[in-house]
């Protein structure tokens, strides 16, 4: 019989902390670009709906969230001008 001593091995996840989208800009091509800040190594996606009360199952996702340096983050949406009324969340997983 193979003796092993008992491990024991904790982890930790890592949570994302609460967040607001800001320096939301559209650009002169009509894209819209938005930053937020959040944990170095987050990993977001983009989600977008024309319609805020749709339930987040019917929202599209439309992109990933680049970290623009550690902890910032950024999304560009080159589609924003083909739709008149777009809202937007960031989800993580």
């Amino acid at each position: 019989q193979d003796s092993k001593p008992n491990q024991v091995v904790k982890v930790k996840l890592a949570q994302v902390d609460p967040f607001t989208l800001s320096d939301v800009e559209i650009q002169a091509n009509g894209s819209l670009q938005f930053s937020f800040t959040n944990i170095a190594g987050g990993t977001f996606s983009a989600l977008a709906a024309t319609n805020l009360a749709l339930p987040l199952t019917n929202w599209t996702e439309i992109g990933g969230v680049t970290e623009v340096s550690p902890g910032q983050f950024q999304f560009i949406d080159p589609q924003a001008a083909n739709h008149p009324q777009r809202f937007y969340r960031v989800h993580s997983p």
